[in-house]
């Protein structure tokens, strides 16, 4: 018998960070299955802003702090949690560009990480001051702190030749790993995240594009390493620019 005598108390609990995982991945169910539910979740997050609001940008120290452990599980942050499970409801309740035959087909990990870069472009694009951890006149020592944390050579792929300029990049922790989001603009203002993680096993994939809203989400894996990008831009054009990525990543 559930602890929670409805569900206000455990949608509060969940963006508390009160839940057990186990109650955790119970409400993230919920919340893809019951629309009611998760137009509730949505009205109380009040999107992107409210979420931006309950918890700060977390800093530099904080961040290195959860990567202390490489045995530890490290726990999502709750603004981290509501996002992921909120993209998770909207990709699923609109079936997305291809997205219910792949979720079939993918691990649990590698569908975690791509809600998590599209939660994560969408909480940081949308900030002026902090929408990166460390700027692009700090390329070199961010290349090098991630370098250290990601366990591989992390170097920023430059890309002004398809108009897309470095902003800056930042750590973030997902599942009990690292990962890495670098971001990109161009003249219009338009902001482009590349999200990088290591998967349990390692692989090789085609691009694949879904699509929601006005973003377009692209992912690849190259060995035990997958890749999102995310982007406001119509698939004809992001493509070039994964492609770029793509190779300049090898």
């Amino acid at each position: 018998m559930s602890r929670f005598e409805n569900d206000q108390e455990r949608l509060s609990a969940y963006l508390d960070g009160e839940m057990t995982p186990e109650e955790s991945r119970e409400f993230e169910v919920d919340l893809e299955n019951n629309p009611e539910l998760a137009e509730m979740a949505m009205a109380w997050a009040d999107t992107e802003e409210a979420l931006r609001d309950m918890v700060p940008t977390p800093s530099k120290d904080h961040l290195e702090s959860l990567m202390v452990s490489n045995t530890s599980r490290r726990v999502q942050p709750p603004w981290m949690q509501m996002a992921a499970a909120l993209a998770l409801v909207a990709f699923g309740a609109a079936g997305g560009f291809g997205f219910g035959e792949w979720r079939n087909q993918a691990s649990a990990l590698e569908q975690q990480a791509v809600f998590d870069a599209w939660a994560a472009h969408r909480m940081f694009t949308a900030e002026n001051r902090h929408a990166v951890e460390v700027a692009a006149n700090e390329t070199e020592h961010l290349q090098t702190w991630l370098s250290k944390r990601m366990g591989r050579e992390m170097t920023v792929p430059q890309l002004t030749d398809h108009g897309m300029v470095f902003v800056g990049g930042r750590m973030l922790p997902f599942q009990d790993r690292a990962a890495a989001q670098y971001m990109y603009e161009n003249a219009q203002g338009q902001r482009m995240t590349l999200f990088m993680t290591k998967l349990d096993e390692a692989g090789q994939s085609v691009q694949l594009y879904d699509t929601e809203q006005d973003e377009t989400v692209v992912r690849w894996q190259d060995g035990e390493w997958l890749f999102v990008l995310v982007a406001p831009i119509a698939r004809g054009e992001l493509s070039p620019i994964a492609t770029g990525l793509q190779d300049k990543l090898v």
